[in-house]
């Protein structure tokens, strides 16, 4: 059977039983994203092992294949550990005088000092250092000690090479270096989406300025343009997330254009795929605390950090006030323009909210079209203010809408710990029951929770 053949049935049933081992694994141990990684660098670590081996077989046939002259070894093989057999030849030689030739032969001393390059191979692949880098990943550690790990490891990956890691900020417009290694620079602080050409291709691009011609469109690489340049697209979920450019003036003796590739290839796809993971993570959580409409805090957060500003609160003995609001318009445009429209105006104060309060304060949707503010450390007055202030500016907000205008006024109750509750339940009764009471009374007002006992 051909080598060849044999290495790729060993590697792909190497890989199946990684992905049968992910696939049976509880996800209390490893999530379903940590899964996907997984199956990627598994695949990727073993790609390269059947590369390299299957060079490695490629090079013996062919050195094989080329007729060498039977001509006497200059130097003779020493055994580490003599046995029997040698030791009672090695006695019987000893006494037969030397010839010429056996006099010219170098003695095992002279063998041991040959150099430690020819006694040990060349280590292609840093494996320790990736291995490191890879149980990083799968533990699923914080972006910034991935990124901190990933280069110290890159200059040992590509020797003599010099490189930079971009990835999109705030904006998608452009890209900015997260860290550069090497000797000099290849690349700016920032680049432009169309500035390379593996954006654009969605694939490994090589730029070999060491040829007549270069193509590739890499027009970013201006600093540095000798040599042989590799940019590959940070991907993952068919999403873009950054590119990794790396740089080299020659390829060490021994390793092509291929091999480099197929490097940055592995570094590439496993980064993008831990990438991509975190953010399907910060979207879950953005998601199981956010209310999809407005933005704001859900209902479920709401709840579980009032009672834990409340139960920080009643151990300092500090207040805590809590704001609920509603906009009087809505049951007007629920009838008048339809659903639509009351979501574009919960959006719209949804928006305005939270710059009217302080950054301490949370503010949420707390139920249909019900908002809620939680003030940790907040008074009496405080929260009284606070209140007024809201109400004051959102009656004064306007919004277009098709051929007419958005507004509204809010009814607002307040009630504040200690002073109208002790516990949620009662600070979130009392504040609905304001905000109620305010309603009934015809909008666009505060009511304070002390309001309740006059009226009963």
């Amino acid at each position: 059977m051909n080598m060849s053949i044999l290495y790729y049935l060993v590697w792909l049933l190497a890989f199946v039983a990684g992905v049968v081992l992910s696939f049976y694994a509880p996800e209390t141990t490893l999530s379903v994203g940590v899964k996907f990684i997984f199956v990627g660098v598994w695949g990727s670590v073993l790609g390269f092992i059947f590369y390299i081996v299957a060079r490695r077989a490629v090079q013996d046939n062919e050195s094989e294949e080329v007729p060498t002259p039977n001509l006497r070894p200059i130097t003779e093989l020493v055994p580490v550990v003599a046995s029997e057999l040698a030791k009672s030849t090695a006695e019987e030689t000893s006494t037969e005088t030397p010839t010429p030739e056996s006099a010219e032969a170098p003695t095992p001393a002279q063998a041991a000092t040959a150099p430690e390059s020819l006694l040990e191979p060349k280590e292609l692949f840093p494996l320790a250092d990736w291995d490191d880098f890879c149980k990083q990943i799968l533990r699923n550690r914080p972006f910034s000690e991935v990124v901190g790990v990933l280069e110290k490891v890159m200059p040992k990956l590509f020797p003599g090479a010099a490189g930079v890691l971009y990835m999109y900020g705030d904006a998608q417009s452009e890209m900015h270096k997260v860290f550069s290694f090497g000797d000099y620079v290849i690349s700016g602080d920032t680049m432009m989406p169309a500035e390379c050409a593996s954006f654009n291709l969605g694939e490994i691009v090589v730029n070999d300025y060491t040829a007549d011609k270069v193509t590739a469109g890499c027009t970013h690489l201006h600093y540095h343009s000798q040599g042989v340049a590799f940019c590959a697209p940070i991907e993952g979920l068919e999403e873009h997330f950054g590119t990794l450019c790396v740089q080299v003036d020659k390829l060490p003796d021994g390793e092509s254009i291929d091999f480099w590739k197929a490097k940055v290839s592995i570094v590439s796809a496993t980064f993008g795929l831990y990438v991509a993971n975190q953010n399907l993570n910060i979207r879950f959580q953005q998601h199981s605390i956010r209310d999809n409409l407005t933005g704001l805090f859900n209902k479920r957060y709401m709840e579980e950090s009032l009672r834990r500003e409340i139960f920080s609160a009643s151990r300092h003995k500090t207040p805590i006030g809590i704001i609920m609001l509603y906009p009087d318009e809505i049951p007007m445009l629920q009838e008048k323009r339809g659903r639509h429209a009351v979501e574009q105006m919960l959006w719209e104060v949804g928006q305005r909210l939270p710059s009217y309060i302080r950054n301490e304060d949370i503010p949420c949707r707390y139920n249909g079209d019900v908002f809620c503010v939680i003030l940790p450390g907040a008074d009496y007055k405080i929260t009284k203010d606070r209140a007024e202030k809201i109400r004051h500016e959102i009656s004064q907000l306007q919004v277009a809408y098709g051929d007419g205008i958005l507004k509204t006024t809010l009814s607002i109750g307040v009630s504040v710990m200690p002073i109208h509750a002790i516990d949620v339940q009662t600070l979130i009764a009392t504040a609905e029951a304001s905000m109620q009471m305010a309603s009934v009374s015809g909008g666009n007002r505060v009511v304070l929770a002390e309001a309740l006992n006059k009226q009963a």
